[in-house]
């Protein structure tokens, strides 16, 4: 019986230090003190919102659904209901395509651009509060591997 509790409290501690598992808990922390700031600045905008909001922001021209969906690797009915929820808050216009009146495409308006630029300082000032934690040795070693682990997982 030891052998099966030891067997399962191993398991259960590899599972606690697995990749998957911290990189989880990370991103649920910094999205969780992410929304508190966000929610404190008078900003009505949740963090899992903000790469729909900047994916936009940086965009030269108007994009469909598709293609915000596409280079955030999500599925196109989930980035549906938070483009039409950021549409009903003001922060992003939706205009038909006119060449394809299928297609919707997504701008942002005057305050969601407002809103991606203070954002943005939200943004860089929360990651200086951690990364000032760190030495640029250690912070240039981080990056470093967390592009690996990128790397890795797109072969």
């Amino acid at each position: 019986m030891d052998a099966g509790i030891n067997k399962w409290e191993n398991l259960r501690e590899e599972m606690k230090n697995s990749l998957q598992f911290k990189l989880g808990s990370v991103t649920k922390v910094v999205f969780k003190k992410m929304n508190a700031q966000l929610i404190s600045e008078g900003i009505p905008v949740l963090a899992e919102q903000l790469p729909i909001l900047m994916v936009v922001y940086f965009q030269v021209n108007a994009m469909t659904q598709q293609d915000i969906a596409n280079v955030l690797q999500k599925d196109k009915a989930g980035i549906q209901r938070s483009v039409q929820t950021l549409h009903k808050d003001g922060f992003l216009k939706i205009e038909s395509d006119m060449e394809d009146k299928r297609k919707n495409m997504v701008s942002l308006t005057p305050s969601g651009k407002f809103v991606c630029e203070r954002i943005q300082t939200l943004a860089i000032a929360f990651n200086n509060q951690i990364m000032e934690h760190f030495s640029e040795e250690e912070r240039k070693t981080f990056i470093g591997f967390l592009d690996r682990v990128l790397t890795v997982i797109e072969k």
